[in-house]
């Protein structure tokens, strides 16, 4: 049986398959996570990101990980929340794609350990309670197919609101 493992910590100090990054469409170094990525990696990653195509938001993209404690980098393009205004639902379905594409990327490349930042509650500004359900709906239902799902949140705060939506609308696992 999956695991969907919701922590708190360092992201990049945990092990796995795979760790997911927000990314820039052009897959440079953004803010935020991605910047962190960037700095741990080095100028390795540079190359590798720069023969990649554009990626739409929404979408993936997958590349080495260098020096962190996974296999692969899987970047997404995450959604900007737009407060709730008449683009949010396009911001929301957007969000899902993100997860979606990230885990049809892995499970093709044979990853069965995932580490998922709080896409798009970061600089992207989600509020964590929207950023927690769409994640764990998209992550409950393709659980099946890998071994753990981690998301890892940046603050004891942000883990008690996750917490809380998993509770709320999915019970214990």
């Amino acid at each position: 049986m999956t695991q969907i493992q919701l922590t708190c910590g360092d992201i990049l100090t945990m092990s796995g398959d795979a760790l997911v990054c927000p990314a820039h469409k052009h897959l440079i170094r953004g803010r935020g996570l991605s910047a962190q990525i960037y700095a741990h990696c080095g100028t390795q990653l540079i190359p590798q990101c720069a023969s990649q195509r554009a990626c739409p938001i929404g979408e993936a993209r997958l590349t080495r990980a260098y020096d962190l404690p996974v296999n692969y980098l899987l970047h997404t393009v995450t959604p900007q929340w737009s407060s709730g205004d008449q683009w949010g639902s396009q911001a929301i379905v957007q969000l899902r794609h993100c997860y979606e594409s990230v885990l049809e990327l892995a499970k093709e490349r044979g990853c069965k350990t995932i580490l998922f930042p709080a896409l798009g509650a970061g600089t992207n500004r989600f509020p964590h309670e929207i950023a927690a359900h769409q994640g764990l709906a998209v992550l409950r239902a393709y659980a099946s197919r890998f071994e753990r799902l981690t998301v890892c949140l940046h603050s004891q705060t942000a883990l008690a609101q996750w917490q809380k939506v998993e509770q709320r609308f999915y019970g214990p696992h």
